[in-house]
């Protein structure tokens, strides 16, 4: 099928339209960083933007930010306060939407963006750069979006280390904060978005994109994909959003 985009950019352009003009997001590294601006230079020009290194800002960032404390998104920025100004806002309850990558997730939003391997058995197990503040972000956001590749060694039955608890453990029990169920309520992946049926905590496939089949789809999770009733296909990026996502990341570097 002939296309004019890339799937990192309709992950993006998707994963942007869950943000709400005005909201308060905390943006974790990746593609986060570019969903964000995104969002904030077309449809929610009033949200505001935080970081775990700190910066704070009201306007879209003068250019790629490449981590979570690049100057890109101090210069021109709000405030610099640091990492316990902006963490301190989420154990506050100030931040609507904490977005998430991750290397693994289950059926039940349980998110690894730890390291692979058996936990119990140090020599097997293979550490990433580190899991940052991702387990804070989404254990204090009021709502959390993931965006991460799809393949079945990443929707997975069971991840190796549970960073980021989901609606419910591979045991059953619900995971709590408060009053309030933990997990995602929304992952974009690179074939379809996926949303919970908070009855059972699970999976749920919301809409397929261009090109894809649920056949497909399921072939590229490990566990046993639920799918909705209301099942549409995802509209594809407009020419105007494609040349605004562009212009942010210019070189490629994560949109490739």
């Amino acid at each position: 099928m002939h296309r004019n985009y890339k799937l990192n950019e309709l992950m993006v352009v998707r994963c942007a339209k869950e943000i709400q003009d005005g909201e308060v997001v905390f943006a974790g590294v990746g593609l986060p960083l570019i969903t964000v601006t995104f969002a904030m230079r077309t449809h929610a020009p009033n949200m505001i933007l935080l970081t775990e290194g700190g910066s704070i800002r009201a306007t879209a960032p003068p250019g790629l930010a490449i981590t979570v404390d690049d100057p890109a998104l101090f210069c021109t920025g709000d405030a610099t306060s640091g990492m316990l100004s902006t963490m301190a806002a989420l154990q506050r309850g100030e931040v609507d939407v904490a977005f998430i990558g991750g290397a693994q997730i289950d059926k039940f939003g349980n998110i690894n963006s730890t390291g692979v391997g058996n936990w119990e058995e140090a020599t097997t197990f293979t550490y990433f750069a580190g899991s940052g503040g991702a387990n804070d972000m989404a254990a204090s956001g009021k709502r959390v979006l993931a965006i991460m590749p799809q393949d079945p060694k990443k929707f997975v039955e069971r991840v190796d280390y549970v960073t980021i608890p989901g609606h419910k453990r591979m045991n059953g029990a619900a995971e709590r904060n408060g009053d309030r169920i933990c997990g995602p309520s929304m992952v974009v992946s690179t074939m379809g978005v996926y949303r919970f049926d908070m009855a059972t905590g699970e999976m749920v496939l919301a809409e397929y994109f261009p090109g894809q089949s649920v056949e497909r789809i399921r072939a590229h999770c490990s566990f046993d994909l639920k799918i909705s009733p209301d099942l549409r296909e995802t509209p594809t990026p407009s020419e105007d959003e494609l040349t605004t996502l562009r212009s942010i990341d210019p070189t490629g570097f994560y949109l490739g």
